[in-house]
């Protein structure tokens, strides 16, 4: 004895392939079957559909738009590699009680070659960040004490301006991702 896919009653079937106890029952589950496979194919096309948008999308993005997805990358990777360490500027501790936020020692409109530089960025306090414009005496002193004289060196010779490429773009959020994924497992291995 089968139980009916359609209508839950017992029947006795005439071969093991048999789902369905009469003819009506049958074409009830025929018709299901075939709006099954008619809901399959929609949602493919629709998931088809939602990726090539999603690359026109990208494809159609100017490089301001690109510069600040990769921005957000690097700040991103930035405040999880520096998470634990106090403040640059101001050593305040990184306890969970305030925002954390990816401070450029030499500013993106000022350095423009520094920008997605990692030398020149480091997790510091909003307060400092926002409210004391990066608080760079402070700051000074903090890459100073972290990584020495030379670094400040490096960072205020460096050139002015930096045309970003597209590939390079792409090249560098790949890279990030990347980064911010082995700064991931690392946390959660630990």
């Amino acid at each position: 004895m089968k139980k009916c896919k359609v209508c839950k009653s017992p029947f006795e079937p005439f071969n093991s392939l048999q789902v369905a106890c009469g003819a009506s029952c049958a074409l009830q589950y025929v018709q299901k079957e075939k709006q099954k496979e008619k809901q399959k194919e929609q949602a493919k096309l629709q998931k088809e559909s939602r990726a090539w948008v999603k690359v026109q999308r990208e494809r159609l993005k100017s490089n301001a738009q690109r510069l600040n997805d990769l921005q957000v990358l690097v700040n991103r990777y930035v405040r999880q590699r520096d998470s634990g360490k106090p403040c640059i500027s101001c050593g305040k501790p990184d306890d969970g009680s305030h925002q954390r936020h990816a401070s450029h020692f030499r500013s993106v409109g000022a350095c423009s070659s520094l920008r997605f530089n990692t030398l020149n960025i480091h997790a510091s306090c909003a307060q400092c960040n926002s409210h004391r414009s990066g608080n760079i005496l402070e700051y000074r002193i903090g890459l100073a004490n972290r990584f020495g004289p030379e670094l400040i060196d490096r960072l205020e010779c460096a050139p002015v301006l930096k045309r970003y490429e597209r590939e390079w773009i792409e090249r560098s959020k790949k890279t990030f991702r990347q980064k911010l994924k082995s700064q991931e497992k690392q946390r959660d291995a630990a």
